[in-house]
């Protein structure tokens, strides 16, 4: 099988999937189809995309024979994914979920269970791995001879931002499950397992309508020693924003960057290399991951993010708001023993 054969289909075509879509046509995907509950989003799609393959039924389109992979693209609501993944499982079909898995690490569990019972390919679209900025700071921070051993970072998003849909205005966990889930995974993917997390969640009281938190101050220590702090602060007002800034600090150096820049500083010899950077987070980052997964399965070689590896990132996340909630430090193996 080559990297055309391997079709597409998206179920759930609203806002998010246009990036699909953009994404996956910029680098020759081949995308079936979409399948949607909405009429009126399904006409707009169909139109705009000029996608062949339009359905409401996701069964219909799961079904069809050259839908090889299903890119689960709706909201992420137990109740909602839970009998698509049943259903791609049961028809063989590798499965492509957009983050966060679930909210709920025993809700996420439920899911990787049923993937792993028909031994179907299941990875988890943790696409801020894919950023073309943050996979830049890859080879500089994994050789030693750059920043020497990472022993600190800090990931900041600070700035205002309130949802406009009503189903995520719903959710009891917001920004950590939202937004920060992002760099959580960013940050076990660079330092490996995680051993424990303190964290403090809220809310902008003006917020009314919000259920969930939209300020999450998370501080997290992982086995190899490296500590760090992750801010999503989406309640300010101000003037100074902040947008997925990152510095990671080794004992010979440091890496500092964003969504669309970096730099590398180093100590011995004192220097300072600014890679360039070709693309930036939409749509690159949605087209690298499923490049990433496409090929994977074309070669038969491992992915990144299998729904298995994706429960640390869910096992953080529960860490997060059960810290939170309790005032105290959480240990990983207190929910993955």
């Amino acid at each position: 099988m080559s990297r055309p054969d391997w079709g597409i289909g998206i179920i759930g075509l609203g806002d998010v999937a246009n990036l699909h879509l953009e994404a996956y046509r910029k680098i020759g995907l081949n995308v079936i189809g979409g399948a949607e509950l909405d009429a009126r989003k399904r006409d707009m799609m169909k139109e705009k995309w000029k996608l062949s393959v339009v359905v409401e039924d996701f069964k219909e389109l799961i079904s069809r024979p050259e839908v090889k992979i299903v890119d689960v693209a709706l909201p992420q609501i137990f109740k909602i994914r839970k009998p698509i993944i049943e259903y791609a499982s049961q028809q063989g079909k590798a499965l492509f979920v957009q983050k966060p898995l679930s909210i709920y690490l025993s809700e996420a569990k439920q899911l990787v269970e049923i993937a792993e019972s028909h031994r179907v390919p299941f990875m988890v679209n943790q696409n801020s791995v894919f950023v073309p900025s943050f996979m830049a700071m890859d080879p500089y921070l994994r050789d030693s001879r750059y920043i020497g051993t990472p022993y600190y970072f800090q990931i900041e998003n600070t700035g205002w931002w309130f949802p406009k849909d009503k189903w995520l205005m719903k959710l009891d966990r917001h920004i950590s499950s939202g937004l920060g889930i992002h760099y959580y995974a960013l940050a076990i993917h660079w330092f490996g397992d995680w051993e424990s997390v303190y964290a403090m969640v809220g809310r902008d009281a003006s917020q009314t309508g919000l259920k969930g938190d939209s300020l999450g101050i998370v501080s997290v220590k992982f086995k190899n020693g490296v500590k760090g702090l992750i801010i999503n602060n989406v309640c300010y007002r101000g003037s100074r924003i902040r947008r997925h800034e990152i510095i990671i600090q080794g004992d010979a150096g440091s890496i500092t960057g964003d969504s669309e820049d970096i730099c590398i500083t180093t100590v011995n010899p004192p220097s300072e290399i600014r890679p360039k950077i070709q693309g930036k987070w939409e749509p690159d980052a949605f087209a690298n991951s499923m490049s990433h997964f496409v090929d994977s399965l074309d070669k038969g070689t491992s992915f990144l993010f299998s729904g298995r590896e994706n429960l640390k990132t869910v096992a953080l996340l529960e860490a997060i708001y059960l810290s939170a909630a309790e005032r105290r430090e959480v240990r990983s193996d207190e929910l993955l023993p």
